[in-house]
């Protein structure tokens, strides 16, 4: 009997992946790579107690290489599924970007590829790289240019990309029992995420627990994986991309509808795949939902275009006072992110959840310049930007307002203008050995009623006044900026 991504080829079975030689730091495309010390026995066997503590914590269920909620899972008893699914899929296409984390990261539990938060993680662990060697490490990559090559989806590896763009991440190392799972299963999903809502999944590739020199069937493990956080299930034939089993030689993705494969267990977003496929008919088509869900792939040169509503440029507010910001943003194609920003201040907060609209509250004297940064997948950047000043006034002007930035028509730009912040994400990157979460604000959380909330992420109580990961703190130690967001939106961005 097989089990799901066993390799039943001795050529394929784990071998050291080619090593630096003894005592040389790994390095991958110019970066560290995080290593980790092999688990004891005893070790092993408490982080597999603690992955099985998880899953029955969450009623979650490992279904082959995936980690899915047991009543999303079709075929299980108990399955349920969305009463309101169109007959057909009815979603504008989104660009994306993939990151092949060939370095390694300190993991934790969450929903965020760009915060390093898996479900697949119940504690924090440092996870490794991947140990093989840079050729090998382009000869995985070139898996994922050849068969994304069709689609709008961008590929990175060499760095991360910046944190406000949605990106999802395959960590391209480790084995199976790091996260308590059972030898066996070379790559793992967590993620539900039926016809890509969500752009910001980890998955993982246990590149550990292969040889190194098979190549072709790594980089087709990490991104049949990939495609399970795209939403797409198992189906049959050893020729495809989405079959359960690894195997080596070349993979296609299916291109028309093919018959499910469950033989390791139920299927993932059955009522999507009817929406190409029919109703009961248990087929998924593979190339119809990648195009459906990432559009042809196309030159992009058009940037976003933003446009802070609220406040005005030049506005005075007495000290202790609080400000909303307002700001619409848009783009040619779906997919695109922003974040607002506080340079002077050295504040940002990603807009994970789409949010426009921000409230500052009780803010000490100062000058603040009040920036939204968005971009797209082909990295075109713009910006716009206000300044307020409260408990002080404006400095006085010549009557020339012919500034670029702050009015109604907002801004858009290139990448040689646009000043979008560090390119790194302000979390803990790969190959980083640092404990400290730098992606939004060192504030206070606010509700409406004026209650103190946890941020959407964050890891402390509810009803606390705790404060979220921020770059900064107020100068002054004694304020903070009370941050309520008023306009979450879905998962993803409808377009207006």
């Amino acid at each position: 009997m097989k089990s799901t991504f066993v390799v039943v080829l001795g050529s394929l079975l784990a071998l050291p992946l080619s090593a630096n030689a003894a005592g040389e730091s790994a390095q991958l495309f110019g970066r560290p790579v995080t290593t980790v010390a092999p688990l004891t026995a005893a070790e092993e066997a408490q982080r597999r107690a603690d992955f099985e503590a998880m899953l029955e914590r969450n009623d979650w269920v490992m279904v082959g290489d995936q980690v899915l909620p047991r009543e999303s899972v079709y075929g299980l008893a108990g399955a349920q599924e969305p009463s309101d699914a169109p007959a057909a899929w009815d979603e504008a296409p989104h660009r994306a970007t993939i990151f092949l984390n060939f370095n390694g990261a300190s993991l934790s539990s969450g929903n965020n590829a760009a915060l390093n938060k898996s479900p697949c993680v119940d504690a924090p662990i440092d996870y490794p790289g991947f140990t093989g060697t840079e050729q090998q490490a382009l000869a995985l990559i070139n898996v994922f240019e050849t068969k994304m090559e069709p689609y709008g989806v961008r590929l990175a590896y060499e760095k991360r990309p910046p944190a406000h763009l949605p990106y999802a991440m395959v960590m391209m190392g480790g084995t199976p029992q790091l996260l308590g799972m059972q030898q066996g299963v070379l790559g793992v999903s967590c993620s539900n995420d039926c016809g890509d809502q969500y752009w910001r999944d980890l998955t993982f590739a246990f590149t550990g627990a292969l040889n190194g020199n098979n190549t072709e069937t790594l980089g087709n493990i990490a991104l049949h994986e990939a495609a399970h956080a795209f939403g797409l299930a198992h189906i049959a034939g050893p020729e495809h991309m989405m079959y359960p089993f690894a195997n080596p030689g070349n993979k296609e993705w299916a291109s028309g509808c093919t018959a499910y494969d469950d033989s390791t267990g139920g299927i993932n977003c059955n009522y999507t795949h009817e929406q190409f496929c029919g109703d009961g008919a248990e087929q998924q088509n593979s190339v119809a939902e990648l195009m459906a869900y990432f559009g042809t792939n196309s030159v992009d040169t058009v940037p976003p275009t933003v446009n802070i509503l609220e406040p005005a440029d030049g506005l005075e507010l007495s000290a202790g006072s609080s400000v909303q910001v307002k700001v619409d943003v848009s783009d040619d194609h779906e997919g695109f992110g922003w974040k607002l920003v506080l340079p002077n201040h050295d504040i940002e907060l990603v807009a994970y959840d789409f949010e426009t609209t921000w409230d500052l509250n009780k803010l000490p004297a100062g000058e603040y310049i009040i920036r939204v940064e968005a971009i797209d997948h082909e990295r075109n950047e713009s910006f716009d930007e206000v300044t307020i000043y409260v408990g002080e006034d404006a400095p006085a002007t010549t009557g020339d307002d012919s500034g670029t930035t702050g009015d109604d028509s907002g801004t858009t730009g290139d990448d040689s203008s646009a000043t979008t912040g560090p390119d790194e994400p302000t979390t803990a990157g790969p190959g980083d050995d640092d404990d400290d979460d730098d992606s939004g604000v060192g504030t206070d959380a606010g509700t409406e009623s004026g209650d103190a909330a946890c941020l959407e992420g964050d890891e402390c109580d509810k009803g606390c006044g705790c404060s979220s990961p921020g770059r900064g703190e107020w100068p002054s130690g004694a304020w903070a900026l009370a941050l309520l967001i008023l306009a979450a939106r879905p998962r993803r961005r409808a377009r207006a």
